[in-house]
């Protein structure tokens, strides 16, 4: 596998098993620590994030198309992660359902920028007639990171409470 790949699996790893750590417990903690939040703030919030990740990127792509050197690529993976490493940390502080919501635009943002980008690097350096493989092997380590913080999250909730992963 190259380097790069190896480099980009990982980020992935890390960075989608950050957020497997709360994904399971997330409706719980909104409807018990976010004044006025309900099951159905946690399904606008989720609109949020996906609404904003959905129509941003279309910008995000079009722009990193300009410039085939892919240098525009990990700069907006790179600002995109950026974003997605701080966000999480604002639930430390959110504790309103316009503060939510914000965080999860915010959220959406980074992944607009991060995701593009990362897709295009990631396919320009598979090694042919590996794609399957590689893209397999991306999808099993990261979604096996999320499985285990996913249940990681929810035993540390169960134990110490919210914050201890929010």
């Amino acid at each position: 596998v190259n380097p790069i790949l190896r480099v980009l699996i990982a980020t992935d790893l890390f960075a989608l098993s950050g957020l497997g750590l709360t994904s399971p417990i997330f409706a719980i903690f909104i409807e018990r620590n976010i004044a006025g939040g309900t099951i159905a703030t946690v399904g606008f919030a989720s609109t949020i994030y996906m609404v904003v990740k959905s129509v941003l990127q279309l910008g995000v792509g079009w722009f990193n198309d300009r410039d085939r050197a892919y240098v525009r690529e990990y700069w907006t993976s790179l600002f995109g992660y950026a974003i997605i490493a701080v966000v999480p940390f604002s639930f430390l502080v959110v504790r309103t359902v316009p503060q939510l919501y914000l965080a999860q635009a915010l959220l959406g943002v980074g992944a607009a920028f991060a995701y593009p980008g990362w897709i295009v690097i990631f396919t320009k350096f598979t090694d042919a007639h590996r794609e399957g493989k590689e893209w397999t092997l991306y999808s099993t380590l990261v979604f096996i990171g999320m499985a285990i913080t996913a249940s990681l999250g929810g035993w540390l909730v169960q134990q110490y409470g919210f914050r201890s992963v929010f």
